[in-house]
């Protein structure tokens, strides 16, 4: 018989808990960015003010607890990282949620574990085990299945950005095990969402683009976006990864596009086709053998 009050089951169902509240507010990212998008904010606008107010928060809690400070290399490197990187991934992403819906626009972005199993053979050398090949295999069709044009999300252009946000989140985390990978989760965030937040800060001043929130409703989605979708995801992943470990963490997370399926479908009215429901199961599928697998720390 289990015993609910045994402290260290307690201590598990707590790590659980937080994984789970990190998939609910990483999940909520492509509900956000439908909704800011209808209040009029543009794309640059909100992904510089979601970074910039990240980052803002992120040093503050550095600072309070010292933990600021990197060598230059690794300062540089990291900011890079969100110049390039992570802003060209959120770029992709909130640029298919203008032609997709949510769920679509976030399960292709799920296709970056399968990319980057591939990208590790291509570059790298490394043979995908039959578990890996079966899994790329699954991503493949799924991709193939989403981009259904007969069905009731019929965008090619939404398809093709989603896809393009998941390549390059793949290549981002494959520099950022390389250049960033011995520093502080928080820290490299924290450097990480700087970088993202001057690329969109500065496309959207040449742009001339740069707009804030012009009522109530708008100012209420942007502080989600910052909070709901950044600060408490990223923090709740990192306790939970502390209590329960990156690969159980990592096999929990599972459940952010299927998340962003279900509030999509209730919040968004969005609708998918058989085809298009078949080809999420595919990608799920993938995503899961994948990360049963081998665990990747995301940054969303």
């Amino acid at each position: 018989m289990i015993n609910v009050r045994d402290p260290k089951l307690t201590h598990e169902w707590k790590g659980i808990a937080f994984i789970l509240m990190s998939a609910f507010g990483f999940s909520t990212l492509g509900i956000f960015g439908k909704l800011i998008y209808a209040e009029g904010l543009n794309i640059t606008s909100t992904l510089a003010l979601r970074f910039l107010g990240a980052s803002f928060i992120l040093w503050i809690w550095l600072w309070l607890r010292q933990e600021w400070r990197v060598s230059k290399r690794d300062a540089f490197s990291a900011i890079s990282l969100g110049m390039l990187g992570y802003a060209g991934q959120a770029a992709f992403l909130f640029s298919a949620l203008k032609y997709t819906s949510a769920g679509i626009a976030t399960l292709l972005l799920y296709s970056y574990p399968a990319i980057v199993t591939l990208l590790a053979w291509l570059i790298e050398g490394e043979r995908p085990t039959l578990n890996r090949s079966i899994a790329l295999a699954s991503a493949l069709v799924g991709c193939l299945l989403i981009a259904d044009l007969t069905g009731p999300d019929r965008s090619l252009t939404g398809i093709l950005l989603g896809l393009a946000s998941g390549l390059w989140y793949s290549f981002y985390l494959l520099l950022s095990a390389r250049l960033v990978n011995t520093l502080n989760p928080i820290v490299s965030s924290a450097y990480i969402s700087l970088g993202a937040a001057v690329s969109f800060v500065g496309a959207a001043t040449a742009q001339s683009t740069f707009i804030l929130p012009s009522n109530l409703t708008a100012v209420m989605i942007t502080m989600a976006l910052v909070i709901v979708s950044t600060i408490v995801p990223v923090l709740s992943l990192l306790a939970g990864i502390q209590i329960l470990g990156i690969s159980q963490a990592s096999i929990l997370s599972t459940v952010e596009p299927l998340i962003t399926v279900l509030l999509g479908m209730v919040l968004l009215k969005e609708k998918f086709s058989t085809i298009q429901a078949v080809g999420g199961f595919l990608i799920l599928n993938s995503v899961i053998i994948l990360r049963f697998q081998r665990s990747e720390y995301k940054h969303q």
